[in-house]
């Protein structure tokens, strides 16, 4: 958003502040990562950014980059020419550390190695104004943030220093780490994650505790380190990874898009700084080398992937920048490049069973392929359970011990791996299908054809580094638990994960975040939370939401929660439509086309969405929505919300008259259905009439859409704002004003009219039961409290309970039932 916002939590209010203040942000690093980073703030913010580099030709690189990057922005019709040097005069490229002083936040995103990080840090330790300064990012991929930490002389910068971690490629990847450790302060680490989650835009994996590479680095370097050793031929390089891309992709062409050197130094510490009891730790450790030989030969040779001038890594490339693909695989025998045949599925026969069963069943990557493979006695079989199935154990090892909840290892790898399903997905697929009895037989099966590699497969605690520590399948099977993740009740998707502290199933939402109310204020946030698609509607977000109203209607029985403040993250807080890939059969393939579904399974994403947002509607819970650019579903969704807050919007669109792109103000409300032979399926039509509007407006904003000015001219929007903060502070305020005293048998029954006058109109007879009723405690018992504050004003009055009592008018709590 490029703001930050603390919906009513105090604790955090005083970083938000510091970070709504920041001007400068300086880069230490201006490689592949740092351009990206610095694309990316350049994008979402108005600050200045800074790089400093001791290379000239880096330093060159990343200003041509960023110049190409905005230059390209021009030419797509995203901005004006007029605008690219507003981009360009906020970026300088320096070798002079002097510029620190100016630095509000300084983020290292230089190397790996600790010499030339112990240099930079010396010169953070003696530039920075550590009065302005609000913390320190560095960037790494294997150390801990208290290795680093100490690096530091100085124990205040210390206390502002964190690990803070995206991945490639940065603008279009959502997963970011922040690490606290032991020496950053509390308020340190609330400013670092409030900066990745609300002014990044990132899906956030916040670890208090030091843990080497986070999550998803170990997963993925373990996913190049456990086949690397096995590595003879060229087509090894292809064909052993395989299993890997049924997940994600071959983890030899993601490292020659980002380059072998973060993997080649994270091989050497790990190798060093694993701790005893880490299971993939002889990974990094054969003999004295921390990786084979075959990749040290490589990197010598300056065959780092993709940026090399000669496009040689892994694979050799060719085509398009960004678009490349690899036309030739490296040879560790000849060290030549040599030709990529055709996978012999004689071999790995059950891999091509996964993927026939995929497109019989209209899926991809299924976790029930998965199974099947895993049960095969092929080459695609012993593959599978030679690497695969040590990582989803080391999964469970890093939540037994504390390093992250299932939801990180989930997030890691769905989100900052692009896993089809996240790797705990994968192992309650599993747990399903085969127990844990039939899971811990596997494992052995494994074991028993890897004496090699036994270490890996120990689930008992008798072998290897987790010697007396039996795995995590053991307490499941204990109490009774067959999953680690709580699926939605309409889709089946992911919705809450189990707390092994606890024993409670807590919330885990890949596309929202639920912010839960406060004492006081009495309301909850719920924030569309996946920008780079658009915040779309789909399965995973119905499900999400589902569950989240769920949760919300509990508490208001309980009189904890009054009312609920919808919003979107990302720039303009977009809110789009229904992915239109919900309505095809199957993964869309261009070549096929659009595959009907059938009237049934078409129809139902609208019963399951109508459902809920007509429950939601109807329920005595205030509902405010502080949105930007609203498309199709997007802006259905808040015609069912008790009020509409907008933000004005600018920006460039295509002058159809003009022939020529312009700057102004953008629409807020977009009903495009029609031209692309759908219809809005949220009920955009029949909620416009519920509303007030008229066949001349409802024909306006399905041709022309609305701007938030219009919106609020016409009184569809309830009020407007230029900035994201102060329109989410209105919007909040008017949702805390509004749950102070709302009481839940005056607002059902101010519910029921409005119902009942839009179908039935003015009925004098029945306002006049009502009233009676509602003056008799015996129906409304939150009469004699209530009335007090007209009958006693001014005086020391009582407290209202604001929880359910007996029967509100028009309304029963059918949550439960919604969907039977």
């Amino acid at each position: 958003m490029g703001t930050c916002f603390s919906y009513g939590n105090k604790l955090v209010q005083k970083e938000i502040t510091k970070l709504n203040s920041v001007k400068n942000i300086t880069l230490i690093g201006s490689g592949t990562m740092g351009i990206g980073i610095g694309i990316d703030i350049l994008n979402k913010t108005a600050f200045n950014v800074v790089f400093i580099d001791v290379s000239d030709k880096s330093l060159k690189r990343a200003q041509d980059d960023i110049k190409a990057y905005f230059s390209g922005m021009v030419s797509g019709g995203r901005i004006l020419t007029g605008h690219l040097d507003n981009y360009l005069k906020r970026v300088k490229y320096t070798k002079d550390f002097k510029v620190l002083k100016d630095a509000d936040i300084i983020w290292e995103v230089a190397t790996e190695r600790l010499d030339i990080k112990k240099n930079i840090f010396g010169n953070i330790e003696k530039y920075a104004d550590q009065d302005k300064l609000i913390f320190v990012f560095s960037n790494t991929s294997s150390h801990t943030t208290g290795e680093l930490a100490v690096l530091f002389n100085d124990r205040f910068l210390q206390d502002k220093f964190l690990t803070g971690h995206g991945y490639f490629p940065f603008h279009s990847n959502r997963l970011f780490d922040v690490m606290k450790g032991k020496y950053a302060s509390e308020e340190s680490f609330i400013a670092g994650v409030a900066f990745a989650e609300q002014i990044l835009e990132k899906k956030v994996i916040a670890l208090r505790n030091d843990h080497h590479g986070y999550i998803a680095d170990p997963v993925f370097q373990a996913m190049g380190a456990i086949v690397s050793w096995d590595i003879k031929t060229g087509q090894d390089i292809v064909e052993l990874p395989q299993v890997f891309g049924l997940l994600t992709a071959n983890p030899f062409q993601v490292l020659d898009r980002t380059g072998h050197m973060p993997y080649t130094e994270s091989a050497n510490h790990l190798g060093k700084a694993l701790p005893e009891n880490d299971r993939l730790r002889s990974l990094y450790n054969q003999g004295t080398k921390h990786y084979p030989v075959w990749i040290e030969d490589l990197e010598k040779s300056g065959r780092i992937g993709i940026y090399n001038e000669a496009k040689e890594g892994f694979f050799k490339w060719d085509g398009p920048v960004n678009r490349e693909k690899p036309i030739k695989v490296y040879d560790p025998k000849t060290k030549k490049y040599v030709d990529i045949k055709e996978t012999d599925f004689n071999d790995f026969w059950s891999i091509s069973e996964a993927n026939a069963l995929d497109r019989r069943e209209a899926t991809i990557k299924s976790i029930k392929g998965l199974i099947q493979i895993a049960l095969s006695d092929d080459k695609g079989g012993k593959t599978f359970r030679r690497y695969v199935i040590p990582i989803m154990l080391y999964a469970l090892d890093l939540i037994q011990d504390n390093y992250g909840t299932v939801a990180d290892i989930n997030v890691s790898t769905k989100v900052g791996l692009r896993f089809k399903y996240g790797l705990c997905e994968i192992i309650d697929g599993f747990l399903n299908y085969f127990g844990i009895d039939g899971f811990i037989a596997l494992v052995r099966k494994a074991a028993i054809e890897n004496p090699d590699r036994i270490e890996l497969f120990d689930t008992d605690g008798k072998a290897g580094p987790r010697k007396g520590i039996p795995n995590l399948v053991y307490t499941m099977k204990k109490k009774g638990w067959t999953n680690l993740l709580g699926y939605g009740r309409i889709y089946a998707t992911p919705v809450s994960q189990r707390n092994f502290k606890t024993d409670s199933m807590d919330i885990y939402y890949n596309d929202l975040r639920y912010i839960f109310p406060t004492k006081k204020d009495r309301v909850a946030s719920i924030i569309f939370d996946n920008p780079l698609r658009g915040n779309v509607w789909n399965k995973y977000t119905i499900d999400q939401l589902d569950h989240a109203i769920g949760i919300s209607v509990k508490m208001y029985e309980k009189g904890q929660l009054g009312a609920i403040l919808f919003t979107a993250s990302g720039t303009g807080m977009r809110m789009l439509g229904a992915d239109a890939r919900q309505f095809n059969k199957g993964w869309f393939d261009a070549k096929r086309g659009y595959q009907f579904l059938g009237e049934e399974d078409a129809s139902y994403f609208t019963k399951a969405g109508i459902k809920l947002f007509r429950f939601l509607q109807e329920s005595p819970i205030w509902t405010i929505g502080a949105f930007g650019e609203k498309w199709g579903g997007g802006a259905e969704f808040t015609y069912f919300l008790n009020q509409r807050f907008d933000l004005i919007l600018k920006g460039v669109e295509f002058d159809t008259i003009k022939r020529k792109a312009v700057y102004g103000y953008k629409n807020n409300y977009n009903q495009p259905e029609i031209e692309y032979a759908i219809l809005g399926g949220f009920g955009a039509v029949q909620e416009l009439v519920r509303l007030g509007f008229g066949e001349s407006v409802i024909d306006e904003l399905f041709l022309q859409g609305f701007t938030a000015k219009r919106a609020y001219e016409l009184g569809l929007s309830n009020g407007i704002s230029e900035s994201e903060y102060k329109l989410l502070e209105k919007a909040f305020e008017v949702a805390r004003l509004k749950q102070k005293f709302a009481v839940p048998y005056s607002v059902a029954l101010y519910n029921l009219q409005k119902k009942k006058a839009l179908l039935e109109g003015c009925n004098d007879d029945q306002l006049i039961k009502d009233t009676g009723e509602t003056f008799n405690p015996d129906k409304n018992p939150y009469i004699n409290k209530g009335l007090l504050r007209l009958l006693n004003m001014g005086g020391k009055n009582p407290p209202l309970d604001l929880s359910v009592k007996g029967k509100l008018p028009g309304w029963e709590n059918n949550y439960e039932s919604l969907y039977k």
